[in-house]
């Protein structure tokens, strides 16, 4: 049985993590759209919805940012 603390815990948690999302989000569509200027992160996120080698690069873009972000942040 959860506790308010623990509820409170939770939430709070959970905005951090979509603060992060979304600052991994921006950090990544602003990378990539300096590597490929003729392209857009939103298109990319678009394509891999029907494209296998566009998700796969979209998820690359994502995890190799995401470890920046978590290497500068601890």
């Amino acid at each position: 049985m959860m506790t308010r603390l623990d509820e409170t815990a939770a939430r709070a948690s959970g905005s951090s993590a979509q603060r992060q999302d979304v600052a991994i989000l921006g950090e990544t569509s602003r990378r990539y759209e300096r590597c490929h200027p003729d392209d857009t992160f939103a298109d990319l996120a678009r394509r891999s919805s029907f494209s296998k080698e566009d998700r796969r690069l979209l998820e690359d873009w994502l995890a190799a940012t995401a470890l920046d972000i978590g290497a500068t942040d601890g």
